[in-house]
């Protein structure tokens, strides 16, 4: 059997400890990889229930108050925002981490709807917004003749 010589390098060694040493603070404080970073829209709903529409949309992790809504007659907009900061001070010791989380979606409507009696609701992380349709006045009108 032929013995495997094998000649130093001293710059492999230097590479193979470096993809160590970043795989070990990979680790230690939880980065993820660029691959893992999803960023996903809140799941809506818009569906038609005749007299009126029901807009559902998922916002996990956000209060009634991160919540803003802006309707008029013809489209409804939903948005929210949450920041967080978290700070502890002590000897020799300083922890600080901020997050925002921010949302903000339009839709339109295929009827026009009245925005005065737009009435949402918000539990368990889901908004539901119903927004009645206004109702098509009369669809014959007598035209009088002048003259």
């Amino acid at each position: 059997m032929a013995k495997e010589i094998r000649i130093y390098d001293p710059f492999e060694e230097m590479r193979r400890l470096r993809r160590e040493m970043d795989e070990m603070f990979e680790s230690m404080f939880l980065r993820p990889k660029r691959e893992d970073w999803i960023v996903r829209s809140p799941l809506s709903d818009l569906v038609d229930k005749g007299d009126s529409f029901e807009l559902t949309v998922e916002l996990p992790g956000m209060n009634k108050e991160d919540i803003h809504i802006e309707a008029d007659k013809n489209s409804i907009s939903v948005s929210a925002e949450r920041k967080k900061a978290e700070e502890e001070k002590k000897k020799n010791y300083y922890y600080c981490e901020r997050s925002y989380t921010g949302y903000r979606r339009a839709f339109g409507l295929p009827e026009e709807i009245d925005p005065e009696t737009v009435d949402a609701e918000f539990k368990n992380g889901v908004l539901t917004v119903v927004m009645k349709k206004v109702k098509p006045k009369g669809a014959k009108k007598e035209v009088k003749i002048k003259g």
